[in-house]
C-alpha cells in the first residue's frame, strides 16, 4: 500500500471514530430515554469502547487487543519509572488516608463506583482511544521508521492532553486544568513508548489505572472530594505551569529514551515482516 493510501485510510479510520463517538453515545442514550438513569455515564463509556473496538477490528488491528503474560509483566519492568511512582503514591496516600481518617468518607458502594469509572473511562477508553487507535493508526499512516513513530506518538499525546480540556468544566481554577493537559501530553508520550515497546495494551490500561488511582486514592476516597482542579492545583503546588512542564519534559525523554535504536528498530523489523 502506498504512503498516500495508508494515511488516506488511517486518517480516515480515525475520523470516523471522533465523529461516532461524538455523535452515536448520546443519540443512543436520548433514543432510549436513559438520560435518567444512575447508569448513564457506564453506557456511555460502553458505547464509546464498542465504537473504538469495531474501529480497530474492521481496520485489521485486532492484534492490539492480544495478551500475553510475559508482555503485560513486562510493561511494569519496562516502565520501571511510573511503576515505582504509582507504588510510592499507593503506599503513602493509603498510609496517610489511614492515619487522617481511620476509613474513607466515600461510601462503600460510591467506592465501587469510583473504581469502575475509573478503571472503565481512564484506563480502558483513554488507552483505546490514544495508544490502541491513534498512536497504531498514525503508525500505519506514516510509515515503519523512527522518525514516523515519534511523529506518530507525539500527535497521539498531544491529543491525550488535549482531551483533559474537559476538566474545564465546572473548573474554579483553570490554571490546575491547563497544567495537568501540559503533563498529560509527556505522560502520554511515556505510555506510548511503553506501548510499543512491549505491544500489549493491557498492560498500558492497568498501569494508567493505578497511576490514576494512586494521586486520587487520598482526596477523592478518603475525603471524598471531586473539585479535581484545585486537587491539581494542591498537588503541584506553586508554579504549577512550570513543574507540569517539567514532568512532562522529562516523561518524554524517558520516552525517547525507552524507543532508542538498539530496541526499536528489532521492532520496526518484525514489523515490517
Amino acid at each position: 500500500m502506498s504512503i498516500f493510501l495508508s494515511i488516506r485510510k488511517y486518517i480516515g479510520g480515525i475520523i470516523l471514530a471522533f465523529v461516532l463517538m461524538f455523535l452515536l453515545p448520546s443519540g443512543i442514550i436520548q433514543c432510549f430515554n436513559l438520560d435518567n438513569s444512575p447508569y448513564v455515564d457506564f453506557i456511555y463509556l460502553g458505547i464509546v469502547i464498542t465504537i473504538l473496538t469495531a474501529i480497530i477490528i474492521a481496520f485489521g488491528q485486532k492484534k492490539i487487543f492480544a495478551f500475553s503474560f510475559k508482555s503485560f509483566g513486562s510493561t511494569f519492568i519496562i516502565g520501571g519509572a511510573m511503576t515505582a511512582i504509582t507504588a510510592f503514591y499507593l503506599i503513602t496516600n493509603i498510609y496517610k488516608g489511614i492515619n487522617d481518617y481511620g476509613s474513607p468518607k466515600m461510601k462503600s458502594t460510591a467506592i465501587l463506583s469510583f473504581l469502575l469509572s475509573l478503571f472503565i473511562g481512564a484506563g480502558i477508553r483513554e488507552e483505546l482511544i490514544t495508544r490502541g487507535l491513534l498512536l497504531t493508526f498514525f503508525k500505519k499512516a506514516f510509515g515503519k521508521s523512527k522518525k514516523s513513530c515519534i511523529l506518530a506518538m507525539s500527535l497521539s499525546s498531544v491529543i491525550f492532553g488535549l482531551m483533559h480540556l474537559t476538566n474545564l468544566k465546572g473548573a474554579t481554577n483553570a490554571t490546575a486544568i491547563y497544567a495537568q493537559i501540559i503533563y498529560a501530553v509527556g505522560i502520554g508520550f511515556f505510555l506510548a513508548a511503553l506501548y510499543i515497546r512491549t505491544g500489549n495494551l493491557w498492560g498500558n490500561i492497568i498501569l494508567h489505572f493505578l497511576f490514576d488511582l494512586s494521586l486520587m486514592l487520598y482526596p477523592c476516597i478518603f475525603e471524598n472530594r471531586d473539585d479535581i482542579d484545585n486537587l491539581i492545583g494542591e498537588w503541584l503546588g506553586s508554579g504549577m505551569i512550570i513543574k507540569s512542564i517539567i514532568i512532562a519534559t522529562v516523561a518524554v525523554l524517558v520516552g525517547l529514551f525507552l524507543i532508542r535504536d538498539s530496541k526499536l528498530k528489532p521492532i520496526l523489523d518484525a514489523e515490517a515482516e
